[in-house]
């Protein structure tokens, strides 16, 4: 059946393939051209590897008849990934997706990012995300219309950077990285060890190998992306996490099988940073505007959370992630940083705190200016408010 079943669909998919490389508009903005040898590339990947497997045409024995099945199903995912993806922002992308496109440009220079620097497609159907095998970030639709939630942007522009890429550059970053997973084992394996001796509850050695587990495979990246967001850009990132957490949070406290560490956790990391890097009384105004939040939800510190996200260890990933950030070279952001950019970002908090009322007036204003900048380059794009203001600074 394998062998007349390839024999009539892998060409089928190949011209699939083919027909999906000429697809791709070549009349697009050069902020694209990024994503257009991407998935030239990753087409081009699947067409050889649909071709080899037209070559062994279901032959053989049973198990490898079962591998080349497994290969097919992989190719055939793989394709219909990049269609759905990489394909479907190319043919859709429109002025919004530009604009997000060269404001991602602008910080990118201010920054200094040491990588190339993604595409930005508004189809996102959730939050905030990168795929980085096409380097392809993801924002709501509505995102580049307002200001509040732009420093996370910041924060998906980390995770390509703890992608190996065999870069020199980008090395300075993964081994301070890798520093933090050395650390992570060996604090897990000491608290392993105080409860072998001390002949504690099996249910808690249990929950010590699977944190152990969710900060290497998930937590440790989502710190390091913080890191890096908070680091380049400041104050605005620390307080667009408090936005969030008020708009979509739960439990601050929660120790969770979830991909991100716990809202708690990854303020305290941010703090912390914030202080390193010469932001204390932004972070003191941040920290007590977080405790307020705090107190208006349900969550509460239980017994585990100490345990599973302590200071030793996140004052390690704090230290780690500023040495890794400061080696590549990047632009760190302090007090006294005036990007445009990055002023607005800061400013724009300013103003929230400080005029609440009539911030959205101001906003729509503040985002009229960001769009002429990022595609005039207009060097002065802030408003009104003292960017000077202690909750900033």
């Amino acid at each position: 059946m394998l062998d007349e079943y390839f024999h009539g669909t892998v060409p089928q998919l190949i011209e699939r393939g083919r027909l999906l490389k000429g697809k791709i508009p070549r009349d697009l903005p050069r902020d694209y051209e990024g994503l257009i040898r991407a998935c030239d590339f990753e087409l081009d990947g699947i067409i050889n590897r649909l071709r080899e497997l037209q070559g062994a045409a279901g032959s053989g024995s049973p198990a490898l008849q079962h591998a080349q099945l497994r290969k097919f199903r992989r190719a055939v995912a793989d394709l219909d990934h990049i269609e759905t993806t990489g394909i479907a922002v190319l043919n859709r992308a429109h002025g919004d997706d530009h604009h997000a496109n060269r404001l991602l440009y602008r910080i990118c220079r201010e920054i200094k990012y040491p990588w190339v620097t993604p595409t930005v497609t508004t189809l996102s159907t959730g939050y905030f995300y990168i795929y980085t095998k096409l380097n392809l970030m993801f924002i709501p639709p509505a995102e580049g219309s307002f200001l509040l939630h732009l420093p996370d942007l910041y924060h998906e522009l980390g995770h390509p950077l703890l992608t190996p890429q065999n870069n020199p550059v980008l090395d300075r970053l993964l081994a301070c990285y890798l520093q933090c997973t050395a650390m992570v084992h060996d604090y897990f394996a000491d608290r392993r060890e105080a409860e072998d001796m001390r002949r504690g509850p099996q249910a808690f050695k249990e929950s010590i190998d699977r944190w152990e587990i969710l900060w290497t495979k998930y937590w440790l990246v989502e710190f390091f992306c913080d890191l890096f967001a908070v680091v380049t850009l400041g104050p605005a990132f620390a307080w667009a996490h408090l936005h969030l957490f008020m708009k979509k949070g739960s439990d601050a406290f929660a120790v969770s099988s979830g991909g991100h560490p716990a809202d708690d956790a990854r303020m305290r990391a941010l703090l912390a940073t914030l202080r390193q890097i010469g932001f204390n009384d932004a972070a003191n105004a941040i920290g007590a505007r977080w405790s307020e939040a705090l107190r208006l939800s349900d969550g509460v510190q239980g017994p585990d959370y100490p345990h599973c996200y302590p200071d030793e260890l996140i004052g390690f990933v704090v230290g780690k992630a500023i040495e890794g950030i400061r080696a590549m070279d990047c632009r760190i952001a302090t007090p006294g940083t005036g990007d445009p950019v990055h002023m607005l970002l800061n400013e724009a908090w300013v103003k929230f705190w400080t005029d609440p009322q009539s911030y959205h007036r101001w906003e729509s204003d503040a985002v009229k200016a960001l769009l002429d900048h990022c595609q005039n380059g207009t060097a002065n794009i802030r408003h009104g408010a003292d960017a000077g203001a202690e909750v900033a600074r």
